[in-house]
């Protein structure tokens, strides 16, 4: 799982809160824009981007549109303290079905990550397969 914030204190938070969340099931990290998230994301086997936008730029939804593009088997959840109509349209726009604005309780986030992540899950293997060059 995949953490996007520009943000160093706010990104420690929200992976120390879904470590709390979901215990030892899932190793969550941190990328500090969405160009260093884009190319884990072609390189490494990522099974969640968790993006909080910025409302100073728009690399968020430049992000959001390449996965849905490229790596369409990797599920987005939009967690954001900017929440507002335009952003939500926005982001439905572009696919993402999980969306979530702050605050939101411990409990509530965990649920969130284990809905979008057993969407993805390939039945009795608990991961999804992946392409033989190591992308999406």
């Amino acid at each position: 799982m995949l953490v996007v914030d520009s943000d160093p204190i706010v990104a420690l938070v929200t992976q120390r809160r879904l470590q709390l969340a979901l215990a030892a099931d899932v190793e969550v990290t941190v990328a500090p824009s969405a160009g260093v998230a884009w190319l884990r994301c072609i390189r490494e086997h990522i099974d969640l981007v968790i993006v909080d936008p910025s409302p100073r730029d728009r690399a968020a939804g430049a992000l959001v549109k390449a996965l849905r593009e490229v790596c369409t088997d990797i599920p987005v959840l939009m967690l954001t303290a900017m929440d507002t109509p335009r952003l939500r349209a926005e982001m439905r726009a572009l696919g993402v079905r999980h969306y979530f604005a702050k605050p939101l309780t411990l409990p509530e986030l965990g649920q969130g990550v284990r809905v979008a992540l057993g969407m993805n899950r390939a039945p009795h293997e608990g991961v999804r397969p992946t392409d033989p060059f190591g992308r999406c």
